[in-house]
């Protein structure tokens, strides 16, 4: 819940110092007491005691530091889930070239290159499994070993 954030607004806060707090907190890193002076057109002394009344510093890094790490669980998140999908498709890609080992192997046939190819992109999307779904290498590795995938399962339909 918002309230529980050190960011909101306290109950002995009044409304325009809370509003000069919101536009204090906006400034982003180039934030200051004097900008902010100038930007709302208020003595330095009564922002001085708002933000000293109110801890402003103390609430401003504890917003800077929730926004760090916010973006930082999204993007872990995001990795993860790229590492899954890539490590799953790996395993597909894997399990179907033992499969067509093992048929090519019973049927006496040469499955040397057909299997360096796909062993190749297994390989390399391995190799990928901790990058983003978005980096460009690692969408073209993707859509090669589906497409592996996609000819492989055709392969063993037949």
């Amino acid at each position: 819940m918002a309230d529980n954030y050190v960011w909101t607004r306290r109950e002995d806060e009044t409304s325009p110092a809370y509003e000069a707090f919101r536009t204090y907190l906006g400034m982003g890193a180039s934030r200051s007491l004097s900008k902010l002076a100038g930007e709302l057109n208020k003595s330095m002394q009564l922002l001085a005691g708002w933000s000293s009344k109110h801890d402003w510093v103390d609430r401003v890094r504890a917003h800077d530091q929730y926004l760090a790490s916010a973006a930082t669980d999204g993007l872990a998140s995001q990795m993860a889930s790229a590492r899954d999908d890539n490590l799953e498709l790996a395993a597909t890609l894997r399990a179907h070239l033992t499969n067509q080992l093992a048929i090519a192997m019973q049927n006496r046939d040469d499955p040397s290159v057909r299997w360096s190819q796909a062993l190749a992109a297994m390989v390399r999307l391995e190799e990928h499994a901790f990058r983003l779904k978005d980096d460009p290498k690692t969408s073209q590795l993707r859509d090669r070993a589906k497409e592996l995938v996609r000819r492989l399962e055709e392969a063993g339909r037949q």
